[in-house]
Parts: C-alpha cells; structure tokens; sequence
C-alpha cells in the first residue's frame, strides 16, 4: 500500500528531531506512567510557583531544566494518519564512538498498519553518527536502510530536547491526554522552523504534555502517553 505524503513527513519530522542533540539523562524521572514525583516540576515555576505573566518569553531550558528520563511516547495524529510512538533513549557507542542512543518505535494504524523502528546515534556536539531504520507492514519490509551522518544543526528541532528554543507563555489551562489530565497545564506558542505551533506543559511532568504542531501539509497532535 503507498504511504501518503504527510503520513512520510510526519514520520520524519519525529524520527529527525528525536535525534538532535541536547537529550536529557538517561536517569528516570518517575517509574510509573503518568506519574508526578514532588521533586520535579515543569512549566517554569517552582511547585506551588506562580505561573508568568502572559505574554512572558521563556526558554526551553528554564522550562524544564534537567530533566531526567530514560523513555517516553506520544499519540501522533493528523488529517490523514495515527500512530504511537516511543523513544528510548541510553547511553551507547556506535562506530567506535559515545553516543547517545535514541531508538524509535512507531506503530501505525492509519492509514495503513506499519511498524518502523529507527535507531540513531548522536555525539555529545550534537551531531549524528548516522543509524539504521525499518518499516514493516503487514508481515513484509517496505523501508530497510542505513540514515548517514549528518550535521543535525540542519534539522528540525526537537521543542523536548532543545533548551534554546524562545517560548511566549499564553497561560493556564486544563489539558487531558492519554497520560492523564492535568486541570492546571501551561499554554506555549514558538516559532520553530519559521512556523508557530503550541505546546502544554504541566507540573510534574518533565517533557511536553500536548503539542500542535504546524505543518505546510496540516497540523500534527502529539498527546503524550506516558514516560519513565
């Protein structure tokens, strides 16, 4: 079955940010799914904190610091596809070299069932050691190839792992994911890649709770489901 355009795009989109650098330890953060442990708080305030004043420009690293955690997934969605997807992250080498280890696991449902799993390799600078991905649908492999190194500077930014990105907090509202709901969520906009989207931190939480992210081809929803 052909893959649509933007089922392509979205998969990439998540496989190349995942992958640049900037990841956070590989220690976890909490040990059950949805879990909210006292010492860590997202969202840019201490807990019990005061939030920022609308319209306050704040950084990706001033929201969630050094946030630790060794996994986490979202439910993507768009206008014409639906998948799961989970990253792993782990201390490794590749090709002689420390790296860190990001291995994805995307499973699709729409529009068509497709299992891709994606391995990349990225050195403390930032820049991928290259890595391998598969595609499997429906029993037989449609995608079985090396990903080259590259520069990601280039890339797509990641909003999770890039401390750099410039965030206007717009304010407080409830959010509900398949990770659970959260009557307090923090509402973002940034311009990445020269297109706003939002995203919804909540307390607790060491990684974005809902993102909405622009695309030419139409909006990406990424919920989380949970981390560890």
């Amino acid at each position: 079955m052909k893959i649509s355009r933007i089922s392509i795009i979205a998969i990439m989109l998540v496989v190349i940010a995942v992958a640049i650098a900037g990841c956070s330890s590989t220690a976890p953060s909490s040990t059950a799914t949805g879990a909210t442990p006292a010492a860590t708080t997202a969202g840019g305030s201490a807990a019990g904190g005061s939030a920022p004043s609308a319209g306050s420009i704040v950084s990706g690293a001033s929201i969630f610091g050094n946030a630790n955690y060794k996994w986490y997934e979202y439910k993507m969605t768009s206008k014409d596809m639906s998948s799961n997807i989970k990253t792993e992250v782990s201390q490794d080498t590749y090709q002689g070299k420390a790296a860190t280890h990001m291995k994805m696991t995307s499973t699709m449902t729409t529009p068509m069932s497709a299992t891709t799993i994606t391995d990349m390799y990225v050195d403390a600078s930032g820049v991928s050691l290259g890595g391998h991905m598969k595609m499997i649908s429906n029993g037989q492999t449609v995608i079985d190839q090396d990903i080259p190194p590259g520069d990601t500077t280039k890339a797509p930014k990641d909003p999770n792992t890039d401390k750099t990105v410039q965030y206007t907090f717009v304010g407080v509202e409830p959010v509900t994911v398949p990770a659970g709901t959260y009557p307090a969520a923090m509402k973002y906009t940034a311009t990445i890649q020269g297109m706003t989207s939002t995203y919804w931190t909540a307390p607790n939480v060491p990684m974005f709770v809902k993102m909405v992210i622009k695309s030419t081809d139409g909006d990406i929803t990424q919920e989380l489901v949970g981390w560890g």
